[in-house]
């Protein structure tokens, strides 16, 4: 499974798409709540800027999730 593009949502949700057609929504702000160090993704021009990799997000070499952490946590929509 590998990701092929990512969007940003309202309520610090990433929506990520991936190669088998499935959409996960990603709650990045229970993240931000649970692992202090990623507060400040809070910024939205910050939070904004994502961009992904092979099987990461990222919006710096501090701030990132692998895809096994999304499917974990993620919410698949139904498509």
């Amino acid at each position: 499974m590998k990701l092929i593009n990512v969007e940003p949502r309202d309520n610090y949700i990433l929506r990520i798409f991936l190669d088998d057609d499935s959409i996960v929504d990603f709650d990045v702000q229970a993240e931000l709540e649970r692992i202090p160090c990623y507060k400040p993704l809070y910024d939205k021009a910050l939070f904004d800027t994502v961009r992904f990799k092979n099987k990461r997000i990222y919006w710096s070499d501090q701030f990132d999730f692998h895809l096994d952490q999304i499917l974990e946590r993620g919410l698949f929509l139904e498509v």
